[in-house]
């Protein structure tokens, strides 16, 4: 599956950076890497230092057009924008990902996944 995380402007992904730190970017930056570690395609564009990317995205471009950056964050799956202004939790992308992600964390036969998992849910 292929989900992309476009940001507004900030200074880094992680939330880390700075005098503010971000708790959502910093859970964000965790729950991105817990979906790649199911297989998935995820990609995170910021506006700040990756414009060019939101051009692939034309409902993306429209609606940052119409409502503008305080509009940010757009989740997409699959190149559908499916949420915006926030960033899911845990819980919301297994929602946003149904069946494929149960079948995807199914198919893990081997590591640290197995040895921790709850169902579907990481630690």
């Amino acid at each position: 599956m292929k989900i992309t995380i476009l940001d507004p402007v900030m200074c880094c992904s992680t939330g880390v950076c700075g005098t503010d730190i971000d708790d959502n970017l910093i859970q964000t930056a965790a729950n991105t890497k817990w979906l790649k570690s199911f297989g998935h395609d995820v990609h995170r564009h910021s506006i700040s230092n990756d414009l060019a990317a939101f051009k692939n995205y034309p409902d993306a471009l429209n609606k940052l057009k119409k409502e503008g950056t305080n509009s940010l964050p757009y989740i997409l799956i699959n190149d559908q924008l499916v949420m915006s202004g926030t960033y899911p939790t845990k819980s919301e992308w297994e929602s946003f990902l149904g069946s494929e992600f149960i079948q995807n964390s199914d198919s893990i036969s081997s590591g640290v996944a197995n040895n921790c998992c709850s169902g579907n849910k990481c630690c």
